[in-house]
């Protein structure tokens, strides 16, 4: 059935709108004049809203529909351009503004300022994310989307990070100690899942008091893989979240904890380095809110944390893995030797340890979320925010057979039920480390690699506190 065309302005010339709405998540409005047309596609716009200012008596109420618009200077390219352009319109398709209107205000941008006049909706630019997209994301659109309604360059402060340590040291000096006094705050954070992995560890490995608020992080993907953003539908348009944090709400956000054995430390700076990890009870600590891997997972991820792999965007993973499974020498890959323990909860709700008699592991990963990437769908059972840690396993199978499972992940899943995988609930796992050479003994934790010494061990479990909220 056709839908008729309503007669309204754009750029205050005569149109008629028609919108076609193809899925809940997918439509286009087509806007018709003499000579020409133009189209809309609901993945690049944020939302619409109601003009106010300047409005006379008996005068048409106009509106603004909110959009990002992407661009891409070469097919090779792999950083985007993107720019910021609202269209002022008159006389909408009821059925465009039922799934587009700004019915209210996002309260989590409108956070009340200190008496002291100093601001508490932060916006962090991580220059290092990515390709490097954040700061011109800010220039361009994040800083014009929040003009637009009314949160001006003085009702926000702007932090660009300069360093690894930019936002654990924000979080430290400035949204800890508020969150502590009970002063409701809001982190917009253009970065990969690193800004909320620094957020999450400040918060957790201190004590939080009896008024302790939690903040609230919109994020915005600005990284390479961003599990998170593509895990919880921020990713599910072209905006790069900003849509969700105009329309969403806030939700808990889960996190797991991983334990390591003293000696543990993290390596920085493409590996050459090394620092301690944070210490309790004597082992070293990490908190995480994505995933814990060892063996393929946590190798390429290493492996492709360097500056000249970093370039090529989400690809690094892909080229990393390559190399990998196909060393230059021309032998097989390694497959990882570890004792390994999987907790998990029976019938009774009673928790028991379930060890995996075959001690070499080609691929193992604990996660929390459902995709590393937009296209690799690892743990198809998880749903956003679910805080169900899921554990897939690969043990001694072939390059060939490892690789076949992946391919299936990208594919969207089926990986999972195939024999030669294990894939099930925990509540935790624990990994004994049988390996002499230090490469083998690397451990992910949502992206920060950590070292583990010869005959130590890691463990992870699913946390028990609630820090931050994540806008979804």
């Amino acid at each position: 059935m056709d839908v008729p065309p309503v007669t309204g302005t754009a750029f205050g010339s005569d149109v008629n709108f028609v919108y076609n709405k193809k899925s809940d998540t997918d439509g286009t409005l087509i806007l018709r004049w003499e000579g020409g047309e133009d189209h809309i596609q609901d993945r690049e716009v944020i939302g619409v809203i109601y003009e106010s200012r300047g409005r006379r008596k008996n005068e048409v109420q106009s509106q603004l529909i909110l959009r990002v618009v992407t661009s891409q200077s070469s097919p090779e390219a792999t950083r985007l351009t993107f720019s910021f352009e609202p269209l002022p319109v008159t006389n909408l398709p009821q059925n465009y503004l039922d799934r587009h209107l700004l019915t209210r205000a996002p309260q989590h941008l409108f956070v009340p300022p200190n008496p002291d006049g100093s601001r508490n909706l932060h916006v962090v630019v991580s220059t290092r994310s990515g390709v490097g997209e954040a700061q011109q994301y800010y220039n361009d659109v994040l800083s014009e989307a929040l003009a637009a309604i009314d949160l001006n360059r003085e009702t926000y402060h702007i932090h660009v990070t300069e360093s690894e340590k930019s936002v654990t040291n924000i979080v430290e000096q400035i949204i800890r100690p508020r969150a502590n006094k009970g002063i409701a705050q809001t982190i917009l954070l253009l970065s990969g899942d690193g800004g909320i992995i620094d957020t999450v560890n400040v918060l957790l490995l201190s004590s939080q008091i009896v008024q302790y608020v939690k903040p609230t992080i919109g994020l915005i993907s600005m990284g390479t893989g961003n599990a998170m953003a593509n895990s919880t539908g921020l990713n599910r348009d072209a905006t790069r979240g900003l849509t969700s944090i105009f329309r969403g709400l806030p939700q808990n956000l889960p996190t797991f904890t991983a334990h390591f054995s003293p000696g543990s430390v993290f390596l920085t700076d493409e590996g050459r380095n090394t620092e301690p990890l944070p210490s309790q009870s004597g082992h070293g600590i990490v908190h995480g809110v994505v995933v814990c891997s060892w063996a393929l997972h946590a190798s390429l991820v290493a492996d492709s944390d360097t500056t000249e792999y970093r370039k090529y965007g989400a690809q690094r993973f892909q080229m990393a893995a390559k190399a990998l499974m196909a060393p230059d020498d021309g032998s097989a890959p390694h497959v990882y030797n570890g004792k390994i323990t999987l907790y998990k909860t029976d019938d009774k709700g009673q928790e028991y340890s379930e060890e995996i008699s075959e001690t070499k592991t080609s691929y193992i990963v604990a996660t929390l979320v459902s995709n590393f990437e937009q296209s690799l769908t690892i743990s198809p059972d998880s749903k956003p925010l679910d805080g169900q840690l899921r554990v897939l396993r690969f043990g001694d199978i072939s390059g060939a057979d490892v690789m076949r499972l992946v391919g299936m992940a990208l594919r969207g899943g089926g990986h999972e039920k195939d024999e030669m995988a294990q894939y099930a609930p925990i509540n935790g796992l624990k990994i004994q480390f049988e390996e002499a050479d230090d490469r083998w003994r690397r451990v992910c934790v949502d992206g920060k690699i950590v070292r583990v010494e010869e005959g130590g061990w890691v463990e992870v479990r699913k946390g028990n506190k609630e820090v931050v909220n994540l806008v979804t």
